[in-house]
C-alpha cells in the first residue's frame, strides 16, 4: 500500500503543510507516501496548454498507482480538471479515495459543489472539527475527525524565551482574521488604562493595511508585528511562538468560525505557551477550561484571565504541562498517523 497525497497549495499554506506534507513525512516511517501539488484554477472557462498538460500529469500519476494504493485529497476543491480526473479514477479505475478538509469550504460559492461531490464519492472523509464532522457525516457515514496536528517534538524541544515585558501573542494569516482580532480592542485599551505592562505581538500581518491601522489606532499600545515568516519551515513558526508569554485566539461566533479547527490553540499548547481563547466552536473541544487553558466569553473575562496568568506562575506552569501532554497524546503527528493507518486498513 502507498498513499499519494494531493494538496491544493504549497507548504506556505497551513492546511497543505500540516495535513499534507508533514503527515506524509511522518507516515513514511511506516507506509510509503508522497505529495503532489494540484494547481488551483479559479477561472474555469480559461483553457490553456498548462491546464491540458496538468490534466495529463494527474491522470498519469494516478494511472500508475496499484490496487491497494490510496489517493488522499487534501482540500483539492479549487480545480475542476482534477475533480474530473478523480471521478474517472473512482468510477472507471476503482481507486480508493480519501477526502480531507479543515474549514467550511462547503459555504463558499466557488467550492460548494466540488466539496459535496468529493465528500459523497470518497471511501472515507477526514475532517478537523466537530462542526465539519456533523456536516460531512450527513453525506458520508464513513467520516472521521482527525484534528490538524503538529510534529510535537519540534515544538517541545526548543527553549521558550524570557521576556522583560509580558508578551501577548497571536499567529496566523491576519487578513483572514480581521473580524476576530477586532474583539481585542476594548480589552487592550482597558489593560493599557489600568497600567498593566505588556506588549502585543502579531505574527502574520500579511501586509494588511487595515489591520495595521486598526492596531495603531489603539493609543499607547506597544505593538510589534511581522508581515510574514518562512511559513514552509516549521521551525520559523516555533521560534516565534516561543517568544510569547501568552497565546490568544479571539473568535466571533458565526457559521464559518464554528467550523474552524482551533489549530492556533494546538500550536500554542505544543510550544509550551499558556492559552486564552474565545469559548466558540472547536475551541471548547481542544481546551479543558482551567486545566490546560482558559475559555472566555466576554471583555471582562479576557481582561481578568490575562492579568491572572501573568501573576500566577504556578498555575500557569501546571496548565502548560497539561497542555503539552494533551498535544502529545491527541494532537501530534505520531498519534494521528496511527489513527489514519487504521482508516487505511479498513478501506
Amino acid at each position: 500500500m502507498k498513499i499519494i497525497f494531493f494538496v491544493n497549495k504549497v507548504k506556505k499554506s497551513a492546511t497543505a503543510r500540516f495535513r499534507g506534507y508533514l503527515i506524509s513525512k511522518c507516515m513514511n516511517k511506516t507506509i510509503p507516501s508522497k505529495v503532489i501539488k494540484v494547481d488551483e484554477i479559479y477561472n474555469r472557462y480559461n483553457f490553456n496548454i498548462r491546464r491540458i498538460k496538468n490534466f495529463s500529469k494527474y491522470f498519469k500519476i494516478i494511472n500508475k498507482t496499484k490496487k491497494n494504493d490510496i489517493l488522499y485529497l487534501v482540500k483539492t476543491v479549487y480545480n475542476i480538471d482534477f475533480l474530473i480526473v478523480i471521478l474517472i479514477s473512482k468510477y472507471i479505475f476503482k481507486k480508493k479515495i480519501i477526502f480531507d478538509f479543515d474549514d467550511t469550504i462547503y459555504l463558499k460559492p466557488f467550492t460548494k459543489l466540488s466539496t459535496k461531490i468529493l465528500t459523497f464519492i470518497s471511501d472515507a472523509v477526514i475532517v478537523g472539527s466537530n462542526q465539519l464532522l456533523k456536516w460531512a457525516k450527513k453525506r458520508n457515514n464513513k467520516t472521521f475527525k482527525i484534528p490538524t496536528s503538529v510534529p510535537h517534538e519540534v515544538y517541545r524541544d526548543k527553549m521558550n524565551k524570557k521576556n522583560k515585558i509580558f508578551t501577548i501573542g497571536w499567529i496566523g494569516n491576519g487578513s483572514n482574521h480581521l473580524k476576530n482580532l477586532k474583539i481585542l480592542k476594548p480589552v487592550l485599551e482597558k489593560l493599557i488604562k489600568s497600567k498593566f505592562q505588556f506588549k502585543f505581538k502579531l505574527i502574520g500581518l500579511a501586509n494588511n493595511k487595515e489591520l495595521l491601522n486598526f492596531f495603531k489606532s489603539i493609543n499607547n499600545l506597544k505593538f510589534i508585528y511581522k508581515n510574514n515568516i518562512k511559513w514552509e519551515n516549521v521551525n520559523s513558526s516555533v521560534i516565534e511562538l516561543k517568544t510569547f508569554d501568552l497565546g490568544i485566539m479571539p473568535l466571533v461566533k458565526d457559521e464559518k468560525t464554528l467550523g474552524k479547527c482551533a489549530f492556533k490553540i494546538i500550536e500554542y499548547m505544543a510550544a509550551g505557551v499558556p492559552v486564552i481563547a474565545s469559548s466558540v466552536g472547536e475551541n471548547k473541544v481542544v481546551i479543558k477550561n482551567k486545566i490546560d487553558g482558559f475559555l472566555v466569553s466576554n471583555e471582562k473575562d479576557w481582561i481578568n484571565k490575562i492579568v491572572f496568568l501573568k501573576k500566577n506562575t504556578s498555575l500557569k506552569n501546571k496548565m502548560v504541562k497539561n497542555a503539552m501532554e494533551k498535544v502529545q497524546n491527541k494532537y501530534s503527528n505520531v498519534s494521528n498517523v496511527m489513527k489514519l493507518e487504521k482508516i487505511f486498513k479498513n478501506i
